[in-house]
C-alpha cells in the first residue's frame, strides 16, 4: 500500500504554504495527502488580511478520514483556537499518531494565525502529545524563555533541551521517542544551521543525540513564503514512509536543500519555494512511460522478468547522482500474465539500475536508458545470431572478493570489465550470476526510442 499522511492546518491562497504546500510536499516524496483544513486564510506571500477559524466542521472532517483510513502520521501546522487544539488532541489519542508539529503564531506575512495567548495552551496541552516539534529561532525563544538573538551555540542547545522536555511533561509519554528541530538556529556569512535533537532512549533516563546541519544562504531581496510548511510536512512525510525519527528528519533536510534552490518570484517581492516538476524531469518521466506503455500490454515480456523483477531507468542527461535517476518504486512485476508496476515512476526510485547509468555514462555520457532482463540461455544465442545487437558476457565469478560484498562497486566493476573488453558500452551486458547472485541481461541505450527499437529485435525471437 502507498505511504498515507494526514495534514492538519490552514488553507493559503498562494498555495506556498499551508495544507496546499504540505499536498505538493508529501506528493513529491511519495505519500498520498490527506487533508483537513482549520482555517481559511486571506494572505498574499507578503501581505496577510485575516483568516476564518474552521474550529466548529473540524471534527466532521476528521471524522470521514478516520472512519475509513488508517492514518498514522499527521502533520500539524495552524492552529487558530483552543477548539481546534482539544480536538486534534482527541484524534492524536484516540489514533495513537505520530504528529509533527510546526508551532506557527505568525504568518511569513506578517499577521496572527491565532488568537492572542493561544501559545500557552498549545504548550501546556498540545506539545506532550507531539513527536517531533519544528520551531524556527524567534519560536524556540518564545517557548524556552531564552534570548536566542546573537548568543551562544550552548544557549541555543539548552533551548532544544528545554522544548524537548515540554514533549515529556506526562509519565505517558517517557516511553515515546521525541525530537526538536531548531530552524535556522544558527549563521554565518554565507551558511545556516538548523539544530536537532533526538531523544533515542526508550524510558526515563533520555539519551539525547544533537546533529547539525548546514546549508548555503541564498541571497535575495523578499520573503519566502511557507518554508516552515515544506519542511516539517517533508519530515511527516519520510516518518509515513518508514524511516526512523533520525533518518526522516536527515531526509528531509535534503529535500529542503534541493528545493530551495528553485524560488518562483511573485508580484511585490514575493517568493514560493517552487515544488513543480521541472520540464527535463517529466521528460525523462515520460520516456520511462512510453518504454513501459510498450511492454505492458505483452504476456510475451513476462518471459523477461527476472525473479529480482524488471526495472526501467532514465537519467538526465547530465546525470551524477542516484537522484538525478527516474526508475519505477518497487519495479515491474506480474500480474494476471502481464507486466505491471508495482509504484510510481519517481526519481531516486532504483539504486541498482542508477549505478548502471551513472557508471556507464563515465564512459558513454549518452548512454541514459538501461532495463534488467531475465536471463534465458537460448535468447541469447538467438541474439547473438540473428540480430546486430552488441552482446558481452561478464563473469561475475571473477570479481574481486572485496567487490563482490558491495552490490555499487560490483556494478563499477561490470562496466569497467565490458569496456575493456569491447572498447564502449554495448546494447546488452549480460551474465550467468554467481553465488547469491540471479543471472541476468542489462539492455542499454540513449533514448525511449532506441530502448523500444532493441526490445522489438528481442521480442521477435520470443515469439518464435
Amino acid at each position: 500500500m502507498k505511504p498515507i499522511c494526514l495534514t492538519i492546518g490552514g488553507a493559503d491562497p498562494t498555495s506556498g504554504a499551508g495544507i496546499q504546500a504540505d499536498i505538493r510536499t508529501f506528493d513529491r516524496i511519495g505519500v498520498h495527502p490527506f487533508s483537513v483544513i482549520t482555517a481559511l486564510t486571506y494572505q498574499t506571500a507578503t501581505e496577510f488580511f485575516g483568516y476564518n477559524s474552521l474550529s466548529d466542521h473540524l471534527e466532521k472532517q476528521l471524522d470521514s478520514i478516520f472512519t475509513e483510513y488508517p492514518i498514522k502520521y499527521v502533520k500539524i501546522g495552524m492552529i487558530p483556537d483552543a477548539k481546534t487544539i482539544d480536538i486534534i488532541i482527541e484524534y492524536i489519542k484516540e489514533h495513537n499518531l505520530s504528529a509533527v508539529l510546526d508551532p506557527v503564531s505568525v504568518s511569513s506575512a506578517g499577521g496572527r494565525l491565532s488568537s492572542e495567548g493561544l501559545e500557552l495552551e498549545i504548550e501546556r496541552n498540545l506539545f506532550p502529545h507531539i513527536k517531533i516539534l519544528t520551531p524556527n529561532i524567534d519560536e524556540a525563544a518564545y517557548y524556552s524563555n531564552l534570548d536566542l538573538v546573537n548568543t551562544t551555540s550552548e544557549t541555543i542547545r539548552r533551548a532544544a533541551e528545554i522544548l524537548l522536555e515540554k514533549l515529556y511533561i506526562t509519565e505517558k509519554t517517557y516511553d515515546v521517542e521525541k525530537a526538536i528541530v531548531l530552524k535556522s538556529a544558527a549563521s554565518t556569512h554565507d551558511k545556516l544551521f538548523d539544530l536537532a535533537l533526538i531523544n533515542t532512549q526508550i524510558g526515563e533516563n533520555m539519551n539525547k543525540k544533537f546533529r547539525i546541519y548546514s546549508k548555503n544562504k541564498i541571497k535575495f531581496q523578499g520573503n519566502v513564503h511557507g518554508t516552515g510548511c515544506v519542511f516539517s510536512s517533508a519530515i511527516a512525510a519520510f516518518l509515513a514512509k518508514g524511516n526512523s525519527i533520525e533518518k526522516a528528519i536527515t531526509k528531509a533536510e535534503g529535500f529542503f536543500v534541493s528545493k530551495f534552490q528553485n524560488i518562483l518570484d511573485l508580484p511585490e517581492l514575493g517568493k514560493i519555494i517552487d515544488l513543480t516538476i521541472p520540464d527535463e524531469r517529466i521528460e525523462v518521466i515520460n520516456q520511462i512511460k512510453e518504454v513501459y506503455s510498450f511492454i505492458s500490454h505483452s504476456k510475451n515480456i513476462s518471459k523477461l522478468i527476472p525473479e529480482v523483477r524488471m526495472n526501467i531507468s532514465c537519467s538526465l542527461p547530465n546525470a551524477t547522482m542516484p537522484d538525478e535517476i527516474a526508475g519505477i518504486e518497487g519495479r515491474i512485476t506480474i500480474i494476471n500474465g502481464y507486466p505491471h508496476a508495482s509504484g510510481e515512476i519517481k526519481f531516486g526510485a532504483s539504486d541498482h539500475t542508477a549505478r548502471l547509468i551513472l557508471s556507464a555514462k563515465k564512459f558513454e555520457k549518452s548512454i541514459n536508458f538501461v532495463m534488467n532482463l531475465k536471463y534465458i540461455p537460448d535468447l541469447i544465442e538467438s541474439l547473438q545470431v540473428k540480430t546486430d545487437l552488441k552482446i558481452v558476457e561478464i563473469n561475475r565469478e571473477k570479481q574481486p572478493v572485496n567487490i563482490k560484498n558491495k552490490e555499487f562497486s560490483t556494478m563499477d566493476w561490470l562496466i569497467k570489465e565490458t569496456v575493456e573488453k569491447k572498447g564502449k558500452i554495448p546494447d546488452i551486458i549480460w551474465d550467468k550470476g554467481s553465488e547469491g547472485k540471479e543471472p541476468m541481461i542489462r539492455l542499454f541505450g540513449k533514448n525511449s526510442k532506441e530502448i523500444i527499437d532493441k526490445l522489438k529485435k528481442i521480442f521477435l525471437l520470443l515469439s518464435i
